[in-house]
């Protein structure tokens, strides 16, 4: 069984911010060799909003929602991306945009593939491998990239 990356554009998107071939490199590195069947899905604003308000009873849009419908591999989930919200964290830590999109499409990866950052233990794992994998990249380190902006 192969991984299956399928893409899609919400209302007013025109494009995805990078290549469709850096999209499914970062998702395959994040699934560190495991099958999965994920839908990535750009979003405005408002879409970001309603699903965030719907699934997370926050009521303003997110970076990334990630829905995922099984706990072991081949994975299944829909990782939901805000680009007006990517684009202003993007420029708030003075990070490119493919650089934050990239953390952020390993993040939701990781989320897929069960892992959480409710609790602090978690948490440093989850930074800790996504770290690793961003290394791979040749990207630095998000999270000090954040501390140093804060």
């Amino acid at each position: 069984m192969d991984t299956e990356i399928s893409l899609q554009r919400g209302q007013g998107i025109v494009r995805w911010p990078v290549s469709t071939s850096r999209l499914r490199r970062w998702v395959k590195l994040a699934l560190e060799g495991e099958v999965a069947h994920l839908n990535l899905r750009l979003v405005g604003a408002e879409e970001g909003r309603q699903l965030n308000a719907q699934w997370r009873h926050a009521d303003k849009p997110t970076n990334v929602l990630t829905f995922a419908y099984t706990q072991q591999a081949p994975w299944e989930a829909d990782l939901i991306f805000c680009l007006p919200v990517i684009e202003t964290e993007s420029e708030r830590a003075g990070m490119p945009l493919a650089q934050h999109l990239a953390h952020l499409v390993i993040h939701g990866v990781l989320h897929a593939r069960g892992m959480d950052h409710e609790l602090p233990a978690m948490a440093a794992l989850m930074e800790a491998r996504e770290v690793r994998l961003l290394a791979r990249l040749r990207m630095p380190d998000p999270y000090k990239a954040m501390d140093a902006r804060a």
